[in-house]
């Protein structure tokens, strides 16, 4: 899913400069891959050989590897979002 506009990323293989068809950003970028793990070194699961300074840019990393979104659109970024909208939910 698109962290930018929620729209499904496209099937099989996203590359360097593929873009959302729906909101024209990058889709081969740190956020998307599911290697991206905030808080681990360089933030991510595979041991790259350099860290990507800006999470949300095209990048030319050859581990990436898209986040698989469930049939019913969600993943883990949705369940992220949605949990961070139940807590802000308790305090409103």
């Amino acid at each position: 899913m698109c962290l930018f506009c929620g729209s499904l990323l496209p099937a099989g293989k996203i590359h360097f400069r593929d873009l959302c068809p729906e909101c024209g950003r990058n889709l081969h970028i740190c956020r998307h891959c599911g290697f991206y793990k905030p808080g681990v070194y360089r933030d991510c699961a595979e041991t790259v050989p350099e860290e990507v300074p800006d999470k949300d840019k095209m990048n030319f990393c050859e581990y990436f590897s898209p986040l698989a979104a469930l049939p019913d659109g969600s993943g883990p970024e949705r369940k992220a979002k949605d949990a961070k909208n139940a807590f802000d939910g308790l305090f409103g």
